[in-house]
């Protein structure tokens, strides 16, 4: 896109539609992010009152502003709340700040993006504790095949490695199990941690329903969200939650899935969140039997 048609696009209606996404860099995510287009969304969420972004308008893609990103999915409930700004977040952008006039376009050089040579530099160059940012090594992850993998969640850093023939082919944030986890239908708040050990992947299922938490329904109307086994009203249906790439642990519903809601603390009921595509990733290169080691 030239700068002259940037230029004109710079106070159009649809400015983040006409633009390239906005993500981390890394060996496998390839994004531009040119300095206008991180400026201007800069100054998108920095208008928005609902997240109180409260972010540094230097057109420079960083960790700060892919909180701020991931603030915006969230509170908008958008299907993916990763950071990345792709069609889904661009278009909200565009609503939200349609009476906004960005400044003109400037005429600089892309921002570069952050290149990984291996895992150690990956390792050196993030806060692992605090970071979205995903590390993968497509060489190794093709490399996988079930016999040759194992996971590692770690509690502390919330995060989780894949292993393919005990190097780690990916690292990705995480959420586990809250220790203090408020019941919202009952107002007990109750302790959810994620179990620590050795386990193993018992059942793999692309699009599993969630047989406990989920939502009742009388007729169209929702009646009841949260635990099925704690609802006390009039016989209704019940619709599970969606857990897609669900892999389980334990006999008692303790698995690892896909979730819009990673964040960087404990706050599932137990489980296991993952982002989307990393559980995709996961859930295609593990079988049945995989060992799976949770610990603090």
């Amino acid at each position: 896109m030239t700068l002259f048609t940037l230029i004109s696009m710079a106070n159009a209606k649809n400015y983040f539609k006409t633009h390239d996404d906005m993500c981390d860099g890394t060996q496998t995510i390839q994004c531009t992010n040119d300095f206008n287009t991180v400026r201007n969304l800069q100054i998108a969420l920095n208008r928005d009152k609902h997240i109180n972004a409260k972010l540094k308008v230097d057109g420079r893609w960083g960790e700060k502003t892919k909180e701020a990103v991931i603030a915006f999915q969230t509170y908008y409930g958008l299907t993916h709340t990763d950071g990345w700004v792709g069609k889904e977040t661009k278009s909200k952008l565009d609503k939200i700040s349609k009476n906004i006039k960005f400044p003109k376009d400037k005429q600089v050089k892309h921002v570069k993006l952050m290149k990984y040579n291996n895992y150690a530099d990956f390792r050196k160059h993030t806060n692992l504790r605090k970071s979205y940012s995903i590390y993968e090594d497509k060489k190794l992850l093709s490399k996988a095949n079930g016999r040759n993998t194992k996971l590692k969640v770690d509690i502390s850093e919330q995060r989780i490695r894949l292993y393919v023939d005990d190097k780690v082919a990916l690292c990705a944030p995480c959420t586990t199990g809250a220790k203090r986890k408020l019941e919202p239908n009952t107002g007990i708040i109750r302790n959810q941690s994620t179990p620590k050990g050795t386990f193993c992947i018992k059942e793999k299922i692309a699009d599993k329903r969630s047989t406990i938490f989920g939502k009742m329904y009388r007729g169209k109307k929702l009646v009841y969200k949260g635990d099925r086994r704690k609802y006390k009203g009039k016989k209704a249906k019940y619709v599970g939650a969606s857990l897609k790439n669900w892999m389980r642990l334990t006999s008692g519903g303790i698995g690892l899935h896909a979730s819009k809601y990673v964040k960087r603390y404990p706050g599932s009921n137990g489980c296991i969140r993952l982002p989307y595509k990393v559980s995709k990733t996961i859930f295609n290169k593990v079988r049945k039997g995989t060992p799976v080691s949770i610990v603090n």
